[in-house]
Formats: C-alpha cells, structure tokens, sequence
C-alpha cells in the first residue's frame, strides 16, 4: 500500500512540474462547450485530477464487491462450521450407542 502512495506522490509531482512549465493560455473545445485563454496548466492538473477521480471511483466499486464477498463467505464459512458441528455431534452419539451396544 506504501508503495503505491509513493507512485502516486511521484506522479502528481511530475504532472505539477509538466503543469507549471507549460502555462500557456489556450483554447478548448469539448462537444457544446468552449473555453477560451486557460493556462495549460489548469486542463493538465483538472485532467489528472479527473483521472484520479475515476481511478477512485473503480477502486470504491471493487472495494465494495470484495467487501459484499467476504461478507457471503463468511455467512457461508458459518452455516458450513455450523454443520460440520451438527454431523460430529451426531457421529459422537453414533459411536457411543455403538460401543452401548457392544457392552450389551
């Protein structure tokens, strides 16, 4: 986990450095939209910022199905434990009217 914050610390590093060489004004265009004279750095940060906000977005999505799984397994592992104590119990008085029967 460390060392994935290393990566991203290192990251935003380089993307802040390419962001305040490249300050530029320019124009955008996005599909009804239109902006004009942004620095460059300002698309650069809010692209990577975007970027990081859909990588968390997945991550949140991913971290909620595992969470929904272990949850299942557990209720599984448990009705399972359950079982298992049920058939030994029923084995052990098994055995014992066994061996009754043998004293008999």
């Amino acid at each position: 986990m460390q060392l994935y914050i290393i990566i991203g610390l290192i990251f935003a590093l380089l993307v802040a450095a390419f962001a305040v060489q490249n300050a530029t004004k320019v124009d955008i265009r996005f599909l009804l939209w239109e902006f004009k004279g942004i620095s460059l750095a300002l698309v650069v940060l809010g692209a990577a910022a975007g970027g990081a906000l859909i990588v968390f977005i997945l991550g949140v999505g991913r971290e909620l199905r595992h969470t929904l799984r272990v949850r299942e397994l557990s209720h599984q592992n448990l009705k399972l434990s359950q079982r298992v104590s049920k058939l030994e119990a029923e084995r052990e008085k098994k055995n014992q009217r066994r061996e009754e029967e043998n004293l008999s």
